[in-house]
């Protein structure tokens, strides 16, 4: 689901929130959902506050549109992740120097 910016003008992000299950299907719009927000050249910020462990399908999803995102100069940013998120993401060796992916 997208929600109207959270910044002004001359910085527009789109904000979607992770739906609670984290499935195929749910994938497949959900990487829709990037795919739209960065070809209209906007950056993204996804809402993981609820997310539990993210499965490595969907880790590989932010991964690949934060760089895409980075190679166009914009950015995907994991807001208010969960602590199950954030070692789901450890788990697989993720490392926010080496990744476009940014974590709030």
């Amino acid at each position: 689901m997208f929600h109207p910016p959270i910044m002004g003008p001359a910085a527009v992000v789109i904000t979607v929130s992770l739906p609670a299950f984290l499935g195929r299907s749910e994938a497949a719009a959900f990487r829709n959902q990037l795919l739209v927000a960065l070809e209209q050249k906007e950056s993204i910020a996804v809402e993981c506050a609820e997310a539990g462990p993210l499965p490595s399908l969907w880790i590989q999803l932010l991964h690949a549109a934060a760089t895409s995102a980075q190679a166009k100069g914009l950015s995907v940013t994991l807001k208010a992740a969960s602590e199950e998120c954030r070692k789901s993401l450890q788990a697989i060796g993720f490392d926010p120097a080496q990744s476009a992916l940014v974590l709030e």
